[in-house]
């Protein structure tokens, strides 16, 4: 994923815009019920600093991949016009999932991704911070107009991020429904510098989780810790209900030899099992699984451009 930036001379990669007279996100459309309802039928109030907001997919050629997502999630598309550079609002029965859009010319030689947006309330804090702690500015800071305020990161651990401080958009729903976003988590081959940098600029209070996924006790001691990063260190990002990400410590031998750092999002579906057939049946790929965790059952796929992402049949509480 980290190869997916965006071009920072122009205004046109980033979240939706709003409707207007040369937009066709007209009052009727999708987008215009998403974006004036400001994701209300979520529950956006607990969106909190450094929690995932939006999520957008940068794949060449936007037209080839669109018929396996509507497919898969019941998604549709929305092209916000010209003057937002074709960017694609994605939302499910009106309510916001994410966007989409081809890439430039001039990024043809960047990897088909997935980017998770975190929240900032002062984005411009956040990515003079991230500069501070050893990552670098990719985009800086760009207002939306009426919507929010953009920028993307590349953290010290290495992987690329987006940055959203909103104003009338607040982010995407989150309602365990199919095809809505579901989870996000770090897959750091940094984690250590990660862990640092997410408890310092996003205001993680990372909580290792055990191999059954159950928390860790804060006193949890020498030995649980080295059991822990025996097997490869998972933490979330907060405590019980308040955790919102993941940070992953995967196994370099299961990637190739310099794989940097990525975020990868997470999407519902109602069967693990049924979605990868179809996910093949539609030109996809499945790298991994399905597998039961105690989460659910998950799956790691690709769309046919090469973008990865998670599929989720999440347990039921």
């Amino acid at each position: 994923m980290s190869d997916a930036t965006i071009n920072a001379e122009t205004n046109t990669d980033s979240p939706t815009a709003a409707p207007t007279a040369s937009n066709p996100a007209t009052a009727n459309s999708p987008a215009a019920t998403a974006i004036s309802a400001g994701t209300a039928s979520g529950d956006q109030s607990t969106f909190t600093v450094g929690s995932p907001v939006w999520v957008d997919l940068n794949v060449p050629d936007l037209t080839a991949v669109q018929g396996f997502y509507e497919s898969l999630f019941g998604w549709e598309f929305e092209d916000m016009g010209p003057d937002f550079g074709h960017y694609h609002l994605i939302t499910r029965h009106g309510a916001a999932v994410g966007g989409a859009m081809s890439m430039a010319e001039n990024d043809s030689d960047e990897a088909p991704a997935w980017m998770v947006y975190l929240k900032s309330d002062d984005i411009e804090k956040s990515l003079t911070d991230t500069a501070a702690a050893g990552g670098d500015v990719i985009v800086p800071a760009m207002p939306m107009p009426e919507l929010g305020t953009m920028g993307v990161v590349t953290s010290p651990g290495g992987e690329v991020m987006g940055v959203w401080q909103p104003n009338r958009l607040e982010g995407f729903v989150l309602d365990n429904s199919v095809g809505s976003p579901a989870w996000f988590e770090v897959m750091s081959f940094n984690y250590d510098v990660d862990a640092e940098y997410y408890r310092t600029v996003w205001g993680w209070e990372p909580v290792l989780l055990g191999e059954d996924g159950k928390e860790q006790p804060d006193e949890g001691g020498d030995a649980e810790t080295e059991d822990a990063e025996a097997m490869g260190r998972y933490a979330n990002n907060h405590r019980g209900e308040n955790a919102t990400a993941g940070l992953c410590e995967p196994d370099p031998s299961w990637f190739p030899e310099g794989t940097p750092s990525y975020w990868q999002p997470y999407f519902s579906v109602e069967n693990a099992d049924a979605a990868v057939d179809l996910i093949r049946q539609q030109g996809g790929s499945v790298l991994d699984g399905p597998l039961d965790t105690p989460f659910g059952r998950l799956a790691t796929v690709t769309d046919p451009a090469g973008a990865s992402f998670q599929i989720a049949e999440l347990t039921q509480q």
